[in-house]
């Protein structure tokens, strides 16, 4: 992280998304006019979009899903979200292990699945995913306690490398986020959002009693854990939602 606080990372994050308003895009420009490791962190964010369409368009084997997916990172205005089903036998099959799915919109907030889908394709558009990079699951464990004030578990996932982890904000609290790369290079995010929090409440009400999946209006898949009273697990990824479930059964209720 380039920026000279979490509390700024956030604020370019947000200028560079196009949600920040005239007086805050104009704050960010005083800002950034005088302030070298910000500036250096917003010079990033331009060539890597740029880049990344760039790929998309020269390799024409890109699946059409994951061309549109880094196509909708732009700033807004977003495009039109189209609903997509699950199959029945998937449909069954979930529901024969105590699992809902719905397709989104879904109950879930909307800005809630937008910004957990925003933080994990952005964390894993950049060349270094974490703030914090270890393997370690104590190491992590301990940066996040350190960081943001609250404990996490720091679940070993088989099949995946834990890279590390970054604070994300979720309707507007910090909340820590686990990042996982599995086999075949696909990724994973884990949101741990504070106990209490309006994230995690609004997460454990999407939940109910039993982890419940969707698909994010981006396309991908969001899984929810309930972990009992105001606290919720939450994984994302694009890989089969078996997967995702496998990381949130690896938490304690």
């Amino acid at each position: 992280m380039e920026a000279c606080s979490p509390e700024w990372q956030e604020r370019l994050s947000a200028w560079f998304d196009g949600e920040a308003e005239e007086p805050e895009r104009q704050a960010v420009a005083h800002h950034l006019s005088g302030c070298a490791g910000c500036a250096r962190e917003a010079a990033r964010y331009a060539p890597l979009r740029q880049e990344l369409r760039a790929r998309a368009a020269a390799e024409t084997h890109v699946p059409p899903a994951l061309t549109e997916r880094v196509a909708r990172l732009a700033p807004p205005p977003r495009p039109a979200f189209r609903r997509r089903r699950l199959t029945a036998s998937l449909a069954a099959a979930l529901a024969s292990v105590g699992v809902l799915w719905t397709s989104w919109p879904s109950g879930m907030n909307d800005a809630l699945a937008m910004d957990l889908e925003r933080h994990h394709l952005k964390a894993f558009s950049r060349t270094t995913p974490c703030e914090f990079e270890s393997s370690d699951p104590a190491a992590v464990k301990a940066w996040v306690e350190r960081e943001l004030g609250y404990a996490v578990e720091v679940p070993v996932v088989p099949g995946a490398t834990l890279l590390g982890a970054r604070r994300c904000k979720l309707h507007g609290q910090l909340s820590a986020s686990l990042l996982y790369r599995h086999e075949g290079g696909k990724a994973m995010t884990l949101f741990l959002p504070p106990p209490g929090s309006p994230a995690a409440r609004e997460a454990a009400s999407f939940a109910g009693e039993e982890t419940r999946c969707t698909q994010g209006p981006v396309g991908e898949r969001i899984c929810v854990a309930p972990r009992g009273g105001e606290q919720a697990a939450l994984a994302v990824s694009e890989m089969e939602t078996s997967v995702l479930l496998d990381a949130l059964a690896r938490l304690s209720p």
